[in-house]
């Protein structure tokens, strides 16, 4: 009898701990990226990793909604009482996730800091907001933000994270521990190759999120992404295998779902312009003419992209297509002569000259860098692939150690973008001009472009500015690539955002 008893109670311990395990398993979502964010701190979040941490984790003034629109986020409203005059009104039931309001105080200290003279380690954030001579905290909701002169795309860039006061003018935040944050998620831990999220219970901005918990794996190498995907250790892969395994997962791995759309990003080959070489414009423009994109588009990107000529996108409203450069191998020839190499021996097995293509250990980026590179050859340059980690990688762009390389930009709203770009005063590590580009007319034209409101006037500089950037070749432009993102079946209410963004998994359930 006591043995009956025993049985039946280990029976019925085991359904209660098989029911827990089912539970817990069925209480997350597990995500993988191909890369760790760079930074916890929403402060220095420039590259897309740290960004897509941030909007899972803290709350801004503005967000954008699943096309790239501005909607509020933290603001429940903003007006503009003069050119140079925006106030912000927030959302008085913003909380922290260690429970204390959010208000105008951590707004002003936030964006306060950007202003800042003798920060340890600027952020390249900061240029973003040189045009602010001050934040003013009016009342606990009410920010105004008092501009040097107009301009046109500050409310777009309002989107950093908001720390309380007490963090926001202190040094980069790297403990998790410390963190505190008004996102839907907060984190929990943070390793090498996993972060942990839990859901913020104080979180009231929105709706909160169907699952109490989200884990982000560090998966570097791409095969072994794809099979925790198809293993179900993995439930979303967001834009990071290759393209080809996209167009076979529908007819061959029915536990997955692929979803597409457009989105909001540009691949570029990018110029060191202070190198010897690639300083020569026909250089440039012979290399533009030996690309032949819709080769690696179609065979590499598996038709999931199309051809790029400017850095926006043909569906963006600002959109220009000015000087595009078609393949043309004997035009390249003669541009290389022009510049001044010359074939050494025609035809023959000789280069004209040597330059080294930086680039990821992603095996789509690889991929396309040496497809680039023998396409290269063919007008006699030698072009020599290193793949390196993320983080070395991206220190070298930034540094300027490096001749030519590629990278996209993605989730941009504005045309703006152009001056964060190539602006002379966006040199990494305050901005994003990677490749030292300098042109003074092309400063003024992008200051123009900042401080104008109405949209055709404003079309107008940018059109000027897209002409003069596809003729003196900083970059040469690629491809727009499609959105996409592969799921189990499991998984409903994902949706992608055309910037790339993770924001839909507040809705997302795990069945």
């Amino acid at each position: 009898m006591r043995q009956r008893i025993f049985l039946c109670v280990a029976i019925l311990a085991l359904i209660a701990c098989t029911k827990n395990k089912t539970a817990q398993k069925q209480n997350h979502i597990t995500i993988a990226w191909d890369a760790a964010p760079r930074t916890i701190d929403p402060r220095y979040a420039v590259d897309a990793n740290s960004q897509y941490l941030e909007d899972l984790v803290h709350c801004a003034l503005i967000d954008f909604d699943q096309d790239g629109k501005t909607v509020g986020d933290l603001a429940k409203d903003w007006k503009w009482k003069s050119p140079t005059e925006l106030h912000v009104f927030l959302k008085p039931e913003a909380k922290f996730n260690k429970g204390q309001f959010v208000t105008s105080v951590d707004v002003k200290s936030t964006y306060d800091f950007f202003q800042l003279k003798d920060v340890k380690e600027p952020s390249a954030r900061s240029g973003a907001f040189t045009n602010v001579k001050k934040v003013e905290a009016v009342d606990a909701q009410t920010v105004i933000f008092h501009l040097a002169e107009p301009d046109s795309t500050f409310v777009t860039n309002l989107v950093v994270g908001i720390l309380p006061s007490k963090l926001a003018s202190g040094p980069m935040l790297a403990d998790p521990a410390l963190s505190i944050s008004c996102g839907p998620y907060e984190l929990n831990s943070v390793q090498t190759q996993r972060i942990r999220l839990k859901s913020n219970t104080n979180y009231s901005i929105d709706t909160a999120p169907k699952m109490d918990q989200l884990v982000i794996e560090i998966v570097k190498d791409e095969t072994t992404r794809f099979a925790k995907l198809r293993k179900g250790e993995v439930d979303i892969i967001q834009n990071s295998i290759s393209r080809d395994k996209v167009a076979d997962i529908s007819k061959r791995q029915p536990e997955l779902v692929v979803l597409r759309r457009a989105g909001l990003n540009t691949s570029y080959l990018g110029f060191n312009m202070t190198d010897p070489i690639l300083g020569k414009l026909e250089v440039r423009q012979a290399i533009a003419h030996a690309i032949d994109r819709q080769e690696i588009i179609k065979y590499i990107l598996q038709g999931l992209a199309i051809p790029a000529s400017s850095l926006l996108p043909p569906n963006d409203p600002f959109f220009k297509k000015s000087h595009h450069y078609d393949l043309d191998l004997a035009m390249s020839q003669k541009l290389l002569d022009q510049a001044g190499f010359k074939d050494p021996d025609g035809d023959g097995p000789k280069s004209r000259f040597n330059i080294e293509y930086k680039t990821t250990t992603d095996l789509t980026a690889l991929t396309i860098a040496k497809a680039i590179a023998a396409q290269l050859s063919k007008i006699g340059i030698a072009v020599k692939v290193q793949p390196l980690d993320w983080g070395k990688f991206k220190a070298d762009v930034d540094q300027g150690n490096i001749q030519m390389w590629s990278l996209s930009w993605i989730g941009f709203k504005d045309p703006d973008i152009f001056r964060y770009a190539f602006s002379t005063e966006s040199f990494a590590p305050n901005g994003g001009n990677r490749g030292r580009y300098s042109n003074k007319t092309l400063d003024k034209l992008l200051e123009k472009g900042r401080r104008v409101v109405g949209l055709e006037d404003r079309k107008k500089i940018y059109d000027e500015i897209q002409d003069m950037v596809g003729k003196e070749l900083p970059y040469v432009f690629l491809w727009h690539q499609e959105n996409f993102a592969i799921t189990s079946n499991k998984i409903t209410n994902f949706k992608l955002f055309a910037d790339g963004r993770y924001s839909s998994l507040k809705e997302t359930v795990r069945q």
